[in-house]
């Protein structure tokens, strides 16, 4: 973790003393580094971004990486073993102003390495599983993707809508499956391409009272398409503002999950705020898998979390933690294989975030 943030530093004074001269407009950088911890399993993730303005041009570009600690423990076969992946993110975008009430915004995205830590373990019991056989070979897994937004500003400080179309392509760990036709191991889909599109309309209903509604649509190879709603009210009274968020979402033919959280922030001080939230998800269990017994069980899972923000306007820091709990429902014989992946756990949570205007 020390290294990381060693090497993201030093990346961030060249950074900001070459664009001071690129750009005569505002200017952002930020540094996150947000943590996932339980007793089996490490998620390290650090992201530094920047933003640039020029003229009716805005310039922005981010750098990552994650890093993933598991203790694979198998359930019927096997062998216990500790897992180390990174995983490299890059991202740049450019929004231009085309008038007061119109923007657009091109972003393109790539990353080199596991998606989640889930992905991670799944790969390693194939491995484990069909590794001896010459036909195995270790996934590559990596991706790239294209979002288009257009922003509309139809009522300027008070109501916009924001567009976006989106393309994704994904080189995955596949799942193994051995084929007995042939008398070897064979493995399942390794590409998957993804498009999206979303809309979004922010409203301001008086000086106190602001509501967002998100709309989002998926369409993933050889699934049916995913639909989701997300609405969240957010009320301002004096010192402190509340926000209440709920959603839903939805894939045929079985697949339906519920989001809600509420948000309590507290601004004690002219540059201090604290905030204290609660969240929860719940759906009724994966309706698509990554091998022929990977799918995961319905699922519940709470979040309790706080933090802490001081801002001067220019220079801000935050920092925050929260206890995450999931349970899993039973698996079947179809996936009792992943008892210890699918298996309830309780997360720590944590974030740290500094930024700097200028």
């Amino acid at each position: 973790m020390i290294k990381r943030l060693t090497l993201l530093s030093f990346a961030l004074a060249p950074l900001a003393a070459a664009a001071d001269h690129w750009f005569s407009g505002a200017q952002d950088v930020e540094f996150t580094a947000e943590g996932l911890s339980t007793s089996d399993i490490l998620v390290q993730s650090y992201q530094l971004y920047y933003s640039g303005v020029e003229g009716p041009w805005t310039f922005e570009v981010g750098v990552g990486s994650n890093h993933y600690d598991i203790d694979y423990s198998p359930v019927l076969f096997g062998t216990d073993e500790h897992l180390s992946e990174n995983t490299e993110t890059f991202s740049v975008s450019l929004t231009r102003e085309w008038s007061q009430q119109w923007s657009g915004t091109l972003t393109l995205g790539a990353y080199d390495g596991y998606a989640d830590y889930r992905s991670i373990w799944i790969s390693e019991f194939y491995k484990q599983f069909y590794g001896g056989f010459p036909s195995y070979y270790d996934p590559d897994p990596h991706g790239q993707s294209v979002n288009v937004n257009a922003e509309w500003d139809y009522l300027p400080g008070s109501g916009s809508a924001t567009f976006g179309l989106g393309f994704g392509r994904d080189e995955i760990a596949p799942g193994w499956s051995f084929d007995s036709a042939v008398g070897k191991p064979e493995p399942g889909r390794e590409s998957l391409d993804t498009f999206s599109g979303n809309i979004l309309v922010e409203q301001a209903l008086n000086p106190w009272l602001k509501t967002e509604l998100a709309l989002t649509f998926r369409q993933t190879s050889e699934r049916d398409p995913r639909f989701g709603i997300l609405n969240t009210w957010i009320a301002a009274v004096g010192p402190v503002a509340f926000r209440l968020t709920g959603g839903v979402t939805s894939e045929a033919p079985s697949f339906d999950a519920a989001y809600g959280s509420a948000v309590i922030e507290w601004n004690f001080q002219p540059q201090w705020s604290a905030r204290i939230g609660y969240r929860a998800y719940t759906d009724n269990g994966e309706i698509e898998s990554s091998g022929f017994n990977a799918l995961a069980p319905p699922v519940d899972s709470t979040e309790i979390f706080t933090n802490l923000l001081w801002d001067n306007g220019e220079f801000a820091v935050l920092a925050g933690v929260g206890l995450l709990d999931t349970d899993y429902e039973d698996l079947s014989e179809d996936n009792e294989f992943f008892g210890n992946l699918y298996r309830d756990r309780q997360w720590w949570t944590f974030r740290l975030s500094a930024s700097y205007r200028f």
